[in-house]
């Protein structure tokens, strides 16, 4: 048996890689919000009549969501170089997302009656969970490449 490859020393490796792909994620999320959600969500809002109030409010809502998603592309693949970053991105980016996945996952049986009506938990759920097991990982040794 190879006991090199049981008793190998952290090198930090793992937690930057699940912070780069947390971060992938989030950017192909936030591409997918605009580019596709935008027309299937947010072009009926605007053509339902609503009141001024209602449309503003939701596009105001939508955009958040984006600067949300994108903010959390940007941080977690900063934090995938800074290890100082880590703890405070799960707390604020991951936070936030197992809280919109809770969120979602309530209204989704709330409104459709099983997990498959707004999906978006299936996203910010995994996230946040891998930013928070990432902030867990050791850290780099030093020498190791930051920002």
């Amino acid at each position: 048996m190879r006991t090199d490859l049981v008793n190998r020393p952290q090198d930090g490796s793992a937690g930057r890689s699940a912070l780069l792909v947390a971060s992938a994620v989030n950017a192909v999320a936030a591409i997918y919000h605009i580019i596709g959600g935008t027309p299937e969500v947010m072009y009926p809002v605007y053509s339902a009549n609503l009141p001024p109030s209602s449309a503003g409010v939701l596009d105001i809502l939508w955009y958040q969501m984006a600067a949300l998603i994108v903010g959390g592309a940007v941080a977690t693949l900063v934090a995938a170089f800074r290890s100082d970053w880590r703890w405070p991105v799960a707390w604020i980016i991951g936070g936030h997302f197992l809280v919109v996945s809770g969120i979602c996952l309530f209204f989704t049986f709330v409104w459709f009656g099983n997990p498959w009506g707004l999906i978006q938990w299936a996203i910010f759920g995994p996230v946040g969970l891998i930013i928070f097991w990432a902030a867990a990982c050791p850290a780099e040794r030093a020498g190791a490449p930051t920002l």
